[in-house]
């Protein structure tokens, strides 16, 4: 399942946030799992009933074995093993499709119960991602780094047993408002970023309201419960099965993979990054369009991906997420010097300061990430992209250097052109 953030609020002319709808969008799909979810209710307690009789079948041949193991030893003799029939299954969960928030621990349980894979739906990611070292050494990062695998991954808990997953299996959808979003996956450059699909909409055009929109469309129900009702276990076991590509798919995704090698050429920093996983998300988005179809029409499950799955998929890619991912990525910073040439204006920005220095430039923004030759050099790239201005004044000793701020920096966003340019400028030092 490919990852996905919406990103979809804007920034207007007077700089303040514009909120664009994304908020009923992301509720599109949270309440049709939840409608397929209450659906299900019969379902579940028919499991949570056998579930039941078996912990109450594991107990009496517990009490069975233990008699044995006592006869064994009051007799001299070699106590029996214990039967695996006599293993409590232990409390029962309730299978869940979606959570808007949840621990690490909690979501890896709720995959022991479900184990074909659930999404994690939040119309804000950002606390999501903030809090993923705060609280858990670490772990609740590698936890999603390793989602992206889907393979084995075990959660350690404190005084309890860990969590085993064959199969981590967990996809994100949600929203993040922009200036929250550099924050977000700011730290140790893992990566995390580039295993996300971002979508940047415009902001939507007037509708008239209308009473013909259902709350649920029926199709839509439909074809996730068909998803969701798909065969995935063999004698009880989740047992993941295999979806080829068809020969004409596997030519096709080979033409999308020379033209991403030649595009990588072009690329640096973190952009390149996103791009290497093109390949990945490429077949991830086939395999999704592929079962969507057939879920939508229904008939036989899908027995390999055909070519214009895949070429659907590179169109996809190619023409909308990675135009805008390259957007997103702006507001995270293309490379480690464009991050902290922007950490700097942001910086600048709050302050109101309409003339730094360099101490200022390295001691309050950056924190003291980079040295006074590295802060010079980040300043003199600000110069040339045009946010700043260096102004010398000689001394009978050292000259003093400060650099004034453009006034374009406070008036809300720059001009388009002016922006780009800055970009380039920067990133290019």
């Amino acid at each position: 399942m490919p990852l996905l953030v919406r990103a979809d609020d804007h920034v207007g002319s007077s700089g303040r946030l514009l909120r664009t709808g994304k908020t009923p969008s992301i509720d599109v799909t949270r309440r049709a799992l939840s409608l397929i979810e209450r659906g299900r209710k019969q379902k579940i307690a028919e499991l949570q009933r056998e579930h039941e009789t078996r912990a109450q079948k594991a107990k009496a041949e517990r009490k069975k074995w233990e008699q044995a193991v006592a006869d064994a030893v009051q007799n001299n003799l070699p106590a029996p093993p214990k039967p695996p029939s006599a293993t409590e299954p232990g409390p029962f969960v309730a299978p869940r499709l979606c959570v808007s928030d949840s621990t690490i621990e909690r979501i890896a349980v709720l995959l022991e119960a479900w184990p074909q894979g659930m999404a994690f739906v939040a119309d804000e990611l950002a606390r999501l991602f903030l809090n993923m070292k705060r609280y858990s050494s670490g772990q609740d990062n590698e936890f999603w780094l390793e989602a992206w695998n889907g393979k084995n991954f075990i959660v350690e808990r404190q005084g309890r047993p860990p969590v085993v997953l064959d199969y981590l299996l967990v996809g994100i959808a949600g929203g993040f408002q922009p200036d929250k979003l550099a924050r977000a996956f700011e730290g140790d450059d893992d990566g995390m970023y580039a295993r996300f699909l971002f979508a940047w909409p415009e902001e939507p055009v007037h509708m008239p309201l209308s009473n013909e929109v259902t709350e649920i469309e029926p199709e839509i129900q439909n074809a996730l419960t068909r998803i969701v009702d798909l065969p995935a276990s063999e004698d009880g076991v989740f047992a993941p099965r295999t979806v080829d590509l068809s020969a004409e798919a596997v030519s096709a995704f080979e033409t999308f993979r020379t033209f991403l090698a030649h595009a990588k050429t072009e690329l640096d920093g973190r952009e390149r990054e996103w791009a290497a996983k093109g390949g990945t998300h490429v077949l991830r988005l086939g395999g999704t369009l592929a079962y969507l179809d057939w879920a939508m029409l229904g008939g036989a499950e899908p027995q390999f991906i055909g070519e214009r799955y895949v070429e659907a998929a590179v169109r996809l890619w190619r023409d909308y997420f990675w135009p805008h991912s390259r957007t997103a990525l702006r507001q995270i910073g293309l490379t480690e010097k464009h991050t902290n040439a922007r950490r700097a204006l942001c910086w600048i920005r709050t302050s109101r300061k309409p003339e730094v220095s360099l101490l200022d430039i390295r001691r309050e923004a950056l924190g003291r990430r980079l040295d006074a030759e590295q802060t010079r050099s980040l300043l003199d790239g600000l110069v040339r992209a045009g946010w700043l201005k260096l102004a010398t004044t000689k001394t009978e000793g050292r000259a003093i250097h400060r650099w004034q701020v453009n006034p374009l920096l406070f008036s809300g966003a720059p001009e388009p052109e002016r922006s780009e340019r800055s970009e380039r400028g920067v990133g290019s030092d």
